[in-house]
């Protein structure tokens, strides 16, 4: 029989997929910026399509920089209840190493 994963566990693994996911989005806005770069640069223009292509990219950027504040805010909030539970009596009961690492999370997660 499995134990249930600890409170802890939970709120630390909610803070670490939010912190990918906010990475995953920088690498896509990367991505993204280097794609319209590649479009701006070229001088041929072979199926009338790089127009609509540049706007198609700018949209894609402006969409993906959209979201950005929200989630950040998300992240936030994730730690905030992260750490709020470490300052709380329930974190003597937790092991030390998860302790560690949920600090460390927290503070990788403020710092953005």
């Amino acid at each position: 029989m499995s134990s249930r994963p600890s409170q802890l566990a939970i709120s630390t693994s909610s803070v670490q997929r939010l912190l990918k996911e906010e990475s995953t989005y920088r690498a896509e806005l990367a991505a993204q910026e280097s794609r319209l770069r590649k479009l701006e640069q070229e001088t041929s223009d072979e199926d009338g399509n790089r127009e609509w292509s540049v706007r198609q990219e700018k949209q894609a950027i402006a969409e993906t920089k959209a979201v950005f504040a929200p989630l950040r805010e998300k992240v936030l909030t994730a730690a905030g209840i992260l750490e709020d539970l470490l300052k709380s009596r329930q974190a003597e009961q937790f092991d030390k190493a998860e302790v560690d690492a949920a600090k460390e999370l927290v503070e990788r997660a403020k710092a953005g």
